[in-house]
This record gives C-alpha cells, structure tokens and sequence, in this order.
C-alpha cells in the first residue's frame, strides 16, 4: 500500500492544498498511486501519536509519503523516532521537496544516525542555555517557583522552550499543556506568565 500523510496547524487549506500539490506532484514522478490519504488538522498535544500510529498500521513493503519532513515531528528527537520506526519496519518513507528516501538499506540507517547525533546536539544545547537562563535569573535576585514550595513550577522549568514553541505554534489552551505536561491549569497558567514573558 502507498499512503501519503499532510499534517497542518490552525486548519490551514493554502498549506493542505499545498502539501497535497507536492505530494501529488512527487507520486506522479516516480509512477506512485496513493491508496489512502491520511490527514492531520490537530496540534501535536491533541494528535501527539496520529502519524505512530500510522506508520504502525503500515506492513513491510509499504509506502508513505509526506510533503517534507518537518511534518512528521517540529523536534529532531521525534523526526528521528519515526524514521526508525519506517526503516526498522521496513517501510520506505518518501519526503518530496527534500527528495529524502528513507527504506532499509545502509544510506538510510546512516542518514538517520546523522538525524539522531544533530538531536543530541540540540538536547544538549537547549540544556545548557536553560541552565544559563535560569543562572542569570537567579543572579537578578529573582526567586525561582512559589513560594509555598510547590514543585510544579520547577518541573515545567527544563521544558521552557518547548512550551514556548507550543504556544506559537501550536495555539493550545492552558488546559492542554497542563495536562502533557502532569500539571494543574494553574501551575501552567502561572509558568507561562511568569516565564514566557514574550508570548502575545
């Protein structure tokens, strides 16, 4: 079976139609004919497992194909997940404007392990200025969490820039995030409040 995955945010139809072209377009080139479409409007709190679960549904000899790759996660870390998943179960991952092929062969497990050492990378990168963020709060004399010593605050702390992100591009509520996230509406409520001070 081929398939072919469009994920969209704040169900954009000039992106959809979009992806749909290029999809398309790509299939054309190489002689592919979709047999199912799969289409993702959600956030990636609310549908954090749809194209997983897709690749899971898929059998050995099967094809998917996306528009490009950054529609199968916004983190290195989840992009290198799932192509894992297609090449260990030997699914051939098309990624049309980049013109990447991932399938079970030795220059995709190489292509992914460079995917997987860029993500340590950023991990670390990202921890280092958390923890340089946070050195120069401290160093304002400013008092990290509540001061009923809650530790819900301190929890949220590491996944700064990742609530960021979410907030920007994603538009979930409160709600949403507390409940990814294992906190209380009003923890979230007052983290992104008081520590993503630059969200409109």
């Amino acid at each position: 079976m081929i398939a072919a995955h469009i994920r969209i945010y704040s169900n954009n139809k000039v992106s959809f139609r979009r992806q749909e072209e290029i999809i398309k377009s790509f299939a054309q080139s190489k002689e592919l004919t979709i047999d199912k479409w799969y289409k993702d409007t959600g956030n990636k709190i609310r549908t954090n497992n749809q194209i997983e679960n897709i690749i899971k549904a898929l059998k050995a000899g099967d094809t998917l194909i996306i528009a490009d790759i950054s529609r199968l996660s916004r983190k290195l870390v989840g992009v290198m997940h799932l192509l894992t998943m297609c090449i260990e179960r030997k699914i051939t991952l098309y990624s049309a404007m980049e013109g990447y092929t991932f399938q079970d062969d030795i220059n995709s497990k190489t292509f992914a392990f460079t995917f997987c050492l860029v993500a340590e990378i950023e991990r670390k990168l990202i921890s280092v200025r958390t923890k340089e963020a946070l050195a120069l709060t401290r160093s304002k004399g400013v008092k990290l969490g509540r001061p009923s010593g809650s530790q819900q605050i301190k929890l949220l702390l590491p996944h700064k820039e990742e609530i960021e992100q979410e907030i920007k591009d994603e538009n979930v509520t409160y709600s949403e995030l507390a409940e990814h996230y294992k906190v209380s509406p009003s923890s979230m409520k007052r983290f992104i409040k008081e520590y993503i001070t630059d969200i409109n």
